[in-house]
Order: C-alpha cells, then structure tokens, then sequence
C-alpha cells in the first residue's frame, strides 16, 4: 500500500491526500439512523471502480453523471419505513392534513351561514321591466299625406322608441274607427257607420299586412305590441249594433235616467267612456267578447291586451256591477294561451273616476293608476303630506302598490292634476312614476310635456303647418285639410326637436328628465328593490328610497315649497331614520346641479340644501344585508310628525 492511501475496516482504500476528494464513487454515507445516499465522482483512473468493495453487489448500480444523487434501494427504504420514529412522524403529518380540511369545511360552512347574502334576483317578466308608450295612431305620425295618422307612421319613427328607452308600444282603439275615434268624441252622441267588428283595423290607419310588417320588426328588436280592444261597451249610442252590424237581442238602455238608482255605477261608466255597457250577464256577448281577445292573442300574436271594464246587470240591485265572471275568463284565456308562448298582458282601461271604486286587489293589479285624481274644480296645492298619503291609500284599502302606473290620459273624462302651478311640476311627477316602481304608462306626447287635449296632433317639429305630423296642406282640398282642421285646435309650445336641440339645459327639457330617468330604472335596485317612503310636513319634503339588497341603494328628495327662498336644510340620516348612509354620492339633479356632479365624490348627507321645486337624486355603495324596510301606517306615521 502507498503512502498516499490507507485501507478502512471495510477494506476500502481512502486517499489521504487534502487534495483529492473526501468521497469517492461508491463511498457510503451514513448517519445516526442508517444509510443516506451514495455518490459517484468521475475522473480518469476509471480503475477505481475494480478496488471498490460493497455489502451487496446486487443493489449497486453504476452511477450515470458527475456526483449524481442515487436513491435508496428498496431494502433501504423499508428500513425507514418500519422505524417508529419515522411511523409517528407520519401519522402526525396526516393527523393536521385531516384537521386542516376539517378546518376549511368548518370555516365555509360558518362563513355561508353568517356572512350577508344576495337573495336570488326575481325573474321579471316583460311588462314589469319595461316602458309602455301609448299611441293614438290616428294623430302620431301621417306617412302618405292624408292628414290621418297610419302604422308606416309609426315605422317611421322606431328610432325615436330607441333613444328613449323604449321597448313596449300600446296601440290605442282608435285603429279601429278612425273618423269616430273613441280619443277624439266620448260624448257617446256620434252614430257609428262602419262594421266594427274589433277582428280588423280600420283600412286608414294600415292595412293588415302593415300591421303585421310592424309585428315583425318589433320581435326583432325585442320590443312587444299591446292593442287596446273596447269589449266591454257597444260603439253604437243607439245601444242595438255591437261588434259589427249584429243586432243585440235587448236593446241597451242608457243607465242616466231620472229613475236610476243611486250610486248608479252603470251612469258613472256611460260618463266616464262615453259608450254603453254591455251587459256580460248575457253567455253570448261574453263569447263573442272572448273569441275577440283570443283572436289577437293567438292569430295575431300581439303580446298583450287592454280592455275596458266588463259590467253587468245586477237583476237583484237594478244596477250595473263589474263582471268578475267576464275578467277570470279573459285572464284564463290569456294563461291558457301563454303556456305555449312568451308572458301575455291583460290590462284593464278603467277610467279615473271609476278607479276608487275599484277594491278587488287582483283587479287592481290590472289598472294603470294616475299619482294624483281630481274629482272637481277645486285643486288643492300637493304637499309632502297629501303625496305620502295618496300612496298610501292603497295600503289603506288592501291593495299593494300599483303594478301601473299612469302619467296622463286622453280621456276627457280623466282628469290629472300635472298640469298647474299650484299643484306639481311634471317632473316632479315624472320622476316618481319612474323610479317609485312598477310599469310606467306614457301617453305619446307626454315625454316633452304636451297637452294632447289642446293639441292632440304629435309635434315633431318647431316649425310647419303640422310641426311634422303631416307633409300634407291645408290648402289641399282633399280630406287633409278638413281632418287637420278639426283635430288642431291651437300650436304647441314645443316639439321634440327643439327638446332634443344640443345647448338647452336640463329646465328646458323635460325630454332630457325622461332620457334620464328611462336609464336611471334599469338598474337593479329600481327594478325589484324593496321600497321606504316618507315625508318631513315642516320642510315639506318627500322622499322614497329603492335599494335592492347586494346592489346600489339610491334615495330620491323632493322640496315641495314653491317659494324661491325655501330651500330645505335637511340630514338624510334624520330623514329617512338611518336607512341613508353618512356619505352619499351624486346622481341626478332638477332643475339643475347644485352640488359637484363627480360620482367620485362623497357628500355628507346630514349636511345638505335642498332646492324649492327640485328633485334630488343620490346613491350609495351596495350593503349586503337586507335593509330594515317597514311600511308604517299611517296612524304611526301621522303620530310621529
């Protein structure tokens, strides 16, 4: 043996030279509880190999690079694997693996329980979400020049639909009988010539295919048709002729007589429609009635369907009643139809000063209701306390709030309070309508401000004979010119044009309210939110809070003095009883912004003017809770003012 080696024990020759390396190929590696590994080192002198002397020549496999690591062999390892130390080590690490996913199932479970939810988003139909825009065709637009209004008209003007969010149209029963239209002459005096038979519109106003042209064009733009049918009363003063030229059996007398008795609900309706009630205790008029409202339903696909009142003659009381027989059937009718179909309206025309009379929760769902009803001359100023208490009176009868809402009425008998200083500013009215929740019904017109009862023509433009309505002179000898006449009976003050013009302000427009507030409803909150309402009699403020749980709550502030120094001051948080958050941000303001309009910024809402005659709009960030919304009498609520 060399100097520079010696041999181990084992008979492995080591070198001792510091230079060379303290492990060569092969050299075991051990520690307190057995072999680790082994390591290899390449070199030139592959002799090395040859003087190397193992335990087990079997379990040695010749290393394939430079100080590669190799594994333990399989005796090896089962030697660590029956060690109890390391069995112990083991079970430890599995025990906290199982406690850890313990642990986490805990965690979610606790975490869903008590962490605030979202509830489901209600599923809406159509009508509920959707602006309907009602039209008497006769005077919206006239397409070929004949001074009557017609369905290409209409056509024409979808675009208008579009820029204000507008998706449901309402066709009023005027496209039945155009030259005695029921919007122009309710005085129920006027004979009837013409077949109506309520299967086919009038030929003036379109023909069938231009009705169905549009029917198609609406599917797709996803937008849906209502058409206005008058079912419940015959067209004929005489009271002989219904839906057509068919003689009734008994002719309908007119209920107004000395001898009716009172309260004669069969004279209000005469009055107040300005047609004869049918009377739907006879099974044949309900039929007829029936197969008229299945006929538009399934034949001509019309998504839904407004009908006045049915009556009938109560032989016990000697007086009309409403026929309750008449509206299940319609409403089974439309159920059965709409199994195979999209959702189907059925709505009720029942005029404004029959509508109190109505108690029938049901029923009443199916009425568009106006904000505020006169039943005389005399009109009060509105104020806080008397627009809390309208809404509230349908609490007071047992009824929910209305389903409809309506801005306005071309019925001469309907009378509407948004029209006179002393009362409301339309959009003031407008922005209730809008927001408060349910369907808003908009007369044509209604949007810019127009009085269709003065100046029933639609005005498209400043300027011209007929503002846009009709390209048509009244010079013409034809019937344009007699038609016109007798419909314009002044100019309007305004036009959709001039309230569409670039550089008016928001006081200028009320087109520009209505654009607002038609994106504004979209939003979840104004959609299916939960409602709180209330008022404060000594600043004379009103205000409604939508919020929705999981999204943005947005609380609307009404100034009802007229005075130009009567601005409010006002906490939101003392207002509304800590429902409005501390900080609030900006969203809307009529007649103009009187606080920064960046939606960045957070207003103090304990802190706040608010202006005569203005409508405030704010929001807040999204809580996810539900939020403590209870509708208080209105003993409680009188109580605390």
């Amino acid at each position: 043996m060399s100097e520079a080696t010696r041999t181990n024990t084992a008979g492995t020759t080591i070198p001792i030279d510091a230079s060379e390396s303290l492990l060569i190929d092969g050299t075991d590696v051990r520690t307190k509880v057995g072999h680790v590994a082994k390591f290899n080192q390449d070199g030139d002198n592959n002799d090395l190999d040859d003087n190397i002397v193992l335990d087990d020549l079997d379990n040695y496999k010749k290393p394939k690079g430079s100080n590669e690591f190799v594994g333990l062999t399989k005796e090896e390892l089962k030697q660590y694997i029956d060690n109890p130390k390391w069995k112990h080590v083991r079970l430890l690490i599995a025990i906290l693996y199982i406690l850890l996913l313990v642990l986490l199932l805990v965690g979610s479970i606790l975490l869903i329980v008590f962490s605030p939810s979202c509830p489901p988003k209600p599923k809406l139909h159509w009508y509920q979400k959707e602006i309907i825009y009602e039209i008497d065709v006769m005077v919206f637009r006239d397409s070929n020049a004949d001074g009557i209004g017609d369905i290409k008209g209409v056509q024409e003007n979808l675009n208008y639909f579009e820029k204000n969010n507008i998706k449901s149209i309402l066709f009023q029963s005027t496209i039945f009988n155009v030259t005695g239209g029921t919007s122009l002459h309710l005085d129920g005096q006027r004979a009837y010539d013409k077949k109506i038979d309520l299967l086919q519109i009038d030929p003036l106003v379109g023909s069938d295919n231009d009705l169905q042209d549009l029917l198609k064009i609406f599917n797709r733009r996803d937008m849906h048709f209502i058409i206005d049918l008058p079912l419940s009363s015959i067209l004929d003063p005489n009271g002989k002729s219904w839906y057509g030229s068919t003689p009734l059996l008994n002719k309908i007398d007119n209920p107004c007589t000395p001898s009716a008795h009172e309260p004669n609900f069969g004279c209000m309706y005469y009055k107040s429609y300005g047609r004869l009630p049918l009377d739907f205790s006879d099974d044949k008029i309900l039929e007829q009635a029936t197969n008229r409202l299945r006929h538009w339903f399934s034949s001509k696909k019309v998504d839904g369907i407004r009908v006045d009142l049915p009556l009938f003659w109560n032989k016990t009381t000697r007086s009309y009643d409403v026929s309750y027989k008449a509206i299940n059937q319609w409403n089974d009718t439309k159920n059965e139809i709409e199994k195979n179909s999209k959702p189907k309206l059925l709505l009720m025309d029942i005029p404004f000063g029959l509508q109190d009379l109505i108690t029938n929760r049901d029923l009443s769902n199916q009425v568009s209701h106006p904000l505020f009803i006169f039943k005389d001359q005399t009109r009060p100023s509105v104020n806080a306390h008397s627009f809390d208490q309208r809404i509230r009176l349908f609490e007071g009868r047992d009824l929910s709030k209305p389903q409809f809402w309506q801005l306005g009425s071309k019925r001469r008998s309907d009378d509407v309070g948004i029209v006179h200083e002393n009362q409301l500013p339309r959009e003031i009215v407008l922005t209730t309508i809008m927001l408060l929740g349910g369907t808003p019904v908009v007369l044509y017109g209604e949007e810019i401000g127009l009085n269709q009862k003065s100046f029933p023509l639609m005005p498209w433009k400043s300027t011209g004979e007929h503002r846009g309505f009709s390209s048509c002179s009244t010079n013409s000898t034809n019937n344009c010119k007699s038609f016109i006449s007798s419909l314009q009976t002044g100019n309007p003050t305004t036009s959709v044009k001039r309230q569409e013009a670039l550089g008016g302000q928001s006081q200028d427009s009320l087109l520009t309210v209505f654009r607002y507030l038609s994106k504004l409803r979209e939003y979840e909150s104004f959609q299916f939110g939960l409602l709180e309402y209330g008022y404060d009699q000594n600043n004379n403020i009103f205000w409604f809070i939508r919020e929705a749980p999981g999204h943005r709550g947005y609380v609307t502030v009404f100034n009802l003095n007229q005075g130009p120094d009567e601005k409010a001051h006002i906490s939101l948080y003392d207002l509304t009883k800590a429902d409005v958050p501390s900080h609030v941000h900006y969203e809307y303001q009529w007649p103009k912004a009187h606080l920064s309009t960046s939606r960045e910024t957070r207003i103090n809402s304990d802190n706040l003017f608010i202006h005569p005659q203005s409508v405030n709009i704010f929001w807040w960030g999204a809580k996810l809770q539900k939020p403590n919304i209870l509708f208080k009498t209105v003993k409680e609520h009188s109580q605390n003012h």
